[in-house]
C-alpha cells in the first residue's frame, strides 16, 4: 500500500522526479498478488494495486543511492543486515516522515478486517505525504 501511494503522489507531482517506489518484505514469498482486503482499501483512496506482486527483499541489489524505509523497526533492524553498508540509507517511514506522530510504526494488517486495512492505509497515505514534504529538505536523504 505504501508503494502505491508513494508512486500515486510522485505521479501526481509536477516535474521530473528522478526516483520512484517499489516494495519489498523481508519474509515476503515472492510473487503473490496484493491481498484482496488491501487492494479494496486503496481502491477507496483511487489506486489500484491489482498488478503488485510480492517480492523478497534482497533478490537484487538497488542502486547505491537508493533509500530504504521500512514499516516497522523490526525492518529496519532487517534491511541493515541485508544491506550492512548501507544503514545510513535506511530509515523509518514513520520518523523519515518528520510529522512527529505518535505511532511512527507500520503494523501489518494482514489476516485483519477491512476496516483495518482502511486505517492502515490512511496511516500510510499520512507518511508519504509527510515523506515527500521532507525528502527534498532533510539532508539524511541526499545522494
Amino acid at each position: 500500500m505504501a508503494e502505491g501511494f508513494m508512486n500515486r503522489c510522485l505521479e501526481d507531482i509536477s516535474g521530473d522526479l528522478p526516483f520512484t517506489a517499489c516494495s519489498s518484505g523481508t519474509m515476503a514469498s515472492p510473487g503473490l498478488p496484493a491481498n484482496p482486503m488491501a487492494l479494496k482499501a486503496m481502491q477507496e483512496h483511487g489506486i489500484d494495486i491489482s498488478r503488485h506482486r510480492s517480492s523478497p527483499t534482497g533478490i537484487w541489489i538497488p542502486p547505491e543511492e537508493t533509500l530504504f524505509f521500512g514499516m516497522t523497526r523490526v525492518h529496519r533492524r532487517e534491511l541493515q543486515s541485508i544491506f550492512p553498508g548501507r544503514s545510513s540509507r535506511i530509515f523509518l517511514l514513520g520518523e523519515a516522515a518528520g510529522l512527529g506522530l505518535e505511532q511512527e510504526e507500520v503494523p501489518d494488517p494482514f489476516g485483519a478486517s477491512l476496516e483495518h486495512y482502511r486505517e492502515i492505509a490512511l496511516i500510510l497515505r499520512k507518511m508519504v505525504l509527510g515523506l515527500l514534504d521532507s525528502i527534498n529538505s532533510d539532508p539524511r536523504f541526499s545522494a
